[in-house]
């Protein structure tokens, strides 16, 4: 008999962690050992072939006004429907909360992976929103961290904050994986410097704008941005300011909201990824880039020193700082060569697909699926 497996997560489709969610139910359905079923607010296209069950926990919409726990009673009740012998929870929110006082009750593991550094600390990514739903949400999270049975994370980094935050040690550390670039990498188009994220506040898409802006005398360099509007936003208040500030600068393009596929390919013919978040996990576009040889600069975030120590990309620590790295890579192909070859390096040694086979090893022994 198949092992039941549930992964809960707010999102079926989105970004990077919905991404690596991916890999691993392919991976899991592959073994032919797990019966899957992935429980989630947002669902996608129902039409969409699947390796596995889909089920939309809430009643749909936007996020709940007052956050996920608003969804306790149907997870609560769609996780006893399923009855898995192991959960596998992604994304820290309500959700996170909910899973842990389920598998307690049944005494089945819940196997928490941490995709965010603010996951493991007490700072939350949006301050600014509601404050109950912030509370609630966070309370939830942090009775999550407290009583799930086994913790993944991605860095030492997040090792660290959940020992110093929780007084628990986290069961592995599993860096982020991806399969190797099935694109043709080209490189010959004019000099491109591209930005990744959805438009979110944290992730400083202003600070990019204002990067391409003190370039507007180098018209020989196009800027990209890549990103989806926020869920439950869309174009108003501090969005629709910054639109009016993209259509504004010239040597400025923003494409919205771009596949996994559409990202890839992007990223094969530019020279240059930038980051602007002020805190993130392992930034999956980090590896994307890598594996398609475009050079890595981040303003901030730099997790386990790894762009420093190794070479693979610079972390700029402030505006002044991105404008000039940025200026270097586009300036000193030499440089930008370096930088390339190490990152595509350490990326094939780092972040293969290698790392998923270890994942799916790490939940086969939890379940008893191994």
């Amino acid at each position: 008999m198949n092992a039941r497996v549930c992964i809960v997560n707010p999102y079926e489709h989105g970004g990077g962690a919905e991404y690596q969610i991916d890999l691993i139910i392919d991976r899991l359905a592959a073994s032919g050992r797990y019966d899957i079923s992935h429980l989630a607010h947002f669902v996608d296209r129902p039409d969409r072939a699947r390796k596995y069950r889909s089920v939309r926990i809430g009643s749909g919409g936007g996020v709940p006004r007052l956050g996920y726990l608003m969804d306790a009673p149907a997870l609560y009740r769609e996780l006893r429907r399923v009855d898995p012998c192991l959960i596998y929870q992604r994304v820290a929110c309500a959700y996170t909360g909910i899973c842990a006082a389920y598998a307690r009750r049944r005494s089945i593991p819940l196997v928490w992976h941490v995709a965010h550094d603010t996951d493991v600390s007490p700072e939350v990514l949006d301050p600014g929103r509601n404050l109950a739903r912030v509370r609630l949400e966070k309370w939830a999270v942090n009775f999550g961290a407290r009583h799930a049975t086994r913790i993944i994370v991605q860095t030492e980094r997040q090792a660290q904050l959940l020992q110093r935050n929780f007084a628990r040690t986290a069961d592995a550390v599993v860096p982020n994986f991806h399969p190797p670039a099935a694109e043709i990498i080209d490189k010959s188009g004019p000099m491109t410097v591209l930005w990744i994220a959805n438009l979110k506040l944290w992730k400083r898409p202003d600070a990019f704008v204002r990067l391409a802006r003190s370039f507007e005398e180098s018209p020989e360099v196009r800027f990209v941005m890549v990103g989806a509007p926020s869920a439950g936003s869309g174009r108003h208040g501090w969005q629709e300011s910054l639109m009016r500030v993209i259509e504004a600068t010239p040597n400025l393009a923003y494409l919205g909201g771009k596949t996994q596929n559409e990202v890839n390919e992007l990223l094969a013919r530019a020279h240059v990824l930038v980051n602007t978040s002020t805190h993130e996990g392992f930034p999956n576009t980090f590896i994307q880039a890598w594996l398609r040889d475009a050079a890595v600069v981040s303003l901030d975030v730099d997790p386990d020193g790894v762009l420093e120590r190794k070479g693979v990309g610079i972390a700029a620590r402030s505006e002044p700082g991105l404008t000039a790295a940025v200026r270097r890579l586009i300036e000193d192909p030499e440089a930008r060569a370096g930088f390339v070859k190490r990152g595509r390096e350490h990326a094939a040694a780092n972040h293969s697909l290698r790392n998923v086979e270890r994942l799916v090893g790490l939940l086969g022994g939890y379940s008893g699926g191994g």
